[in-house]
């Protein structure tokens, strides 16, 4: 099966719109002709499926044969990530966290990242071609913020802040089914500072340990990720 993405105001009552990139996959890639049946979601909780009705040079038509609408999830699940330099060892994090079901990315330049321009653009593609393989419905938002301060200026309440520590507690300790919203933290390379740590001492960050062993921060991302 494969699943398309469009924008909610491409879909009517009776027809969905594929354009660019994606009506061209569909339609040379995967060879959609008339007639095909074709899956696709808004990334907003529903798939659709479709039965082709016109292919252009950069549009697919399809009618809308049936929708199922997805629950959304109780709980939402924030993966914040230090900004990592290397491009793909940060694609391959938003990638994982994306398919093991995260509902929100949020990126910040953290004390101990590197200079660097991240290229935002790509880590959306990342992201949204990992909710299309793994059959996800809803879009994870990606946010980029220039400190960890700036993403804690957010209203926090019943946020349950998760921060990656090898000297924190047993990750199976921890209780996460009645929160309303979970946050883990995750540092880039060379770890948060001692001014970082003490920013989540003072939100009431609770640290878990992911094992004995130092990890790089995209495996802690994916691991975080899996486990909550």
């Amino acid at each position: 099966m494969n699943q398309f993405f469009t924008l909610p105001e491409h879909v009517s009552s009776t027809h969905i719109i594929l354009t660019g990139q994606e009506a061209k996959h569909a339609a040379k890639v995967l060879r959609k002709g008339i007639g095909d049946s074709i899956y696709i979601t808004d990334g907003a909780g529903i798939r659709y499926t479709g039965e082709v009705e016109h292919i252009g040079k950069n549009e697919l038509r399809a009618s809308i044969k049936n929708k199922h609408h997805f629950k959304t999830p109780s709980t939402t699940i924030e993966l914040c990530l230090g900004l990592i330099r290397k491009r793909d060892r940060l694609e391959f994090a938003v990638e994982k966290a994306t398919e093991l079901g995260v509902s929100r990315i949020s990126l910040f330049r953290a004390d101990h990242t590197e200079p660097f321009k991240v290229r935002i653009d790509r880590v959306e593609a990342a992201v949204l071609s990992a909710m299309k393989q793994s059959l996800r419905v809803f879009l994870p938002q990606v946010n980029t913020y220039d400190s960890l301060d700036d993403l804690f200026e957010r209203d926090l309440k019943k946020t349950l802040i998760l921060q990656a520590d090898i000297t924190g507690q047993e990750c199976e300790t921890v209780n996460t089914r009645k929160e309303e919203r979970l946050m883990m933290v995750v540092g880039p390379e060379g770890g948060l500072s001692d001014r970082e740590q003490e920013l989540l001492k003072l939100n009431n960050a609770l640290g878990v340990s992911l094992g004995d062993f130092r990890l790089r921060a995209e495996t802690a991302a994916m691991m975080m990720s899996a486990i909550f």
